[in-house]
C-alpha cells in the first residue's frame, strides 16, 4: 500500500502537454509484445521517465504478470463501487507503474453512457499526468475493433522472426491503414538472430508496406536472442534490474533512448483526456455495430 501511495504521487501534478501515447500491438499470439512492454517500461523509468502500463489482458495474465504484479480489482470492481480507480494502479520494478484494466477496451464501450461517463470523470479527477503511456493491448487484437483514441495514438508494432508472423504484421498494418487511415508506425523486431537480419526484416517490410499501402514505417530496433531475457521473464521481472549488463538491457536502454526523440502528439490532456478519447471512441464502435 505505501508503494502504491507513493507510486500515485509521482502520477499526480506532470505536465499532460509531455504527455507520450504508444499503441503496443502485434500480428499473432506468441510474439513477445506483453514482454516488450513491460522491458521497454522499465528502460523508459530508468530514463527517468514516468511511465503507465495500461495492461489490457483479463485476470492479470498482461503486463502485470510480467512485472511480478497481481491485480486484486479491475474497473468492474470500480463501477460497483468495491474500490477506487486509484486502487487498480500497482507499481512495478522501478517504479513502473501499470494500471490492468481487466478485459480490454472494447469492454468499456459497452458500458452505459451513465457508467462510461463516470468513469471517464474518475479518469479525469485521478490526473495521472504521466511521460509516457504504453498500452499492452491483448494480443492478436481484431483492428477493426481498436478505439479511435489508440489509432490516434503511436501504435509500435512487435515482429518476431517467421514468414507466418510478416503475413500477420502486414495483415495487421493493412487494416488499421484502411479502417483508421493511419499512414505510420513504428516496428520492433523480436528475437532476432542479428542486427544484419533485423536491418534486412525490416528494410523489406517497410518498402512493401510503402510501395503497396502506401504507409511509411520506422523501426524502433530490434531485440536479440537472449537467454537472460528469458530468465527475468520466468523471474516475474524486468530484464534491467535482474540483468543489469545483459544483451538485452543495453538493447531496451537504445530503444528507450529511440523512443524519447519521437515527436510527441499534442492536446491528449493527460491520462485522463486520454482516456475519456478512448471510451468515446469506443462508444462510437459499438454505435456503428448496432
Amino acid at each position: 500500500m505505501t508503494d502504491q501511495a507513493a507510486g500515485l504521487r509521482r502520477l499526480l501534478g506532470q505536465t499532460p502537454s509531455s504527455l507520450q501515447v504508444i499503441t503496443v500491438m502485434s500480428g499473432q499470439k506468441g510474439a513477445g509484445k506483453t514482454l516488450a512492454t513491460a522491458n521497454l517500461a522499465a528502460a523508459l523509468a530508468r530514463a527517468g521517465r514516468d511511465v503507465l502500463i495500461i495492461d489490457q489482458a483479463r485476470h492479470g495474465r498482461g503486463a502485470a504478470a510480467a512485472l511480478g504484479l497481481v491485480p486484486l480489482h479491475d474497473v468492474s470492481d470500480v463501477l460497483a463501487g468495491r474500490c477506487a480507480l486509484e486502487d487498480l494502479i500497482l507499481t512495478g520494478p522501478g517504479n513502473v507503474q501499470v494500471l490492468p484494466i481487466g478485459g480490454g477496451f472494447t469492454r468499456l464501450g459497452r458500458l452505459s453512457e451513465r457508467d462510461q461517463d463516470w468513469l471517464a470523470a474518475s479518469f479525469d479527477r485521478l490526473q495521472c499526468g504521466v511521460d509516457v503511456v504504453l498500452v499492452d493491448m491483448e494480443d492478436a487484437t481484431d483492428p477493426d475493433a481498436l478505439p479511435l483514441g489508440l489509432a490516434a495514438s503511436e501504435i509500435l508494432i512487435v515482429l518476431p522472426p517467421g514468414q507466418a508472423a510478416l503475413t500477420d504484421c502486414y495483415t495487421l498494418v493493412k487494416r488499421l491503414a484502411m479502417n483508421f487511415g493511419k499512414r505510420q508506425f513504428r516496428l520492433l523486431l523480436n528475437r532476432s538472430a542479428s542486427a544484419e537480419q533485423a536491418r534486412a526484416v525490416a528494410r523489406n517490410f517497410a518498402e512493401t508496406a510503402r510501395r503497396y499501402l502506401g504507409v511509411s514505417i520506422d523501426t524502433l530496433g530490434y531485440l536479440p536472442l537472449d537467454e537472460q531475457l528469458d530468465r527475468a521473464n520466468r523471474l516475474r521481472t524486468s530484464v534491467i534490474e535482474a540483468f543489469p549488463v545483459s544483451p538485452s538491457t543495453s538493447q531496451f536502454r537504445k530503444l528507450a533512448d529511440t523512443l524519447l526523440r519521437w515527436p510527441q502528439s499534442s492536446g491528449l490532456g493527460g491520462v485522463g483526456g486520454f482516456m475519456q478519447r478512448v471510451m468515446q471512441g469506443g462508444r462510437l464502435i459499438e454505435a456503428c455495430r448496432h
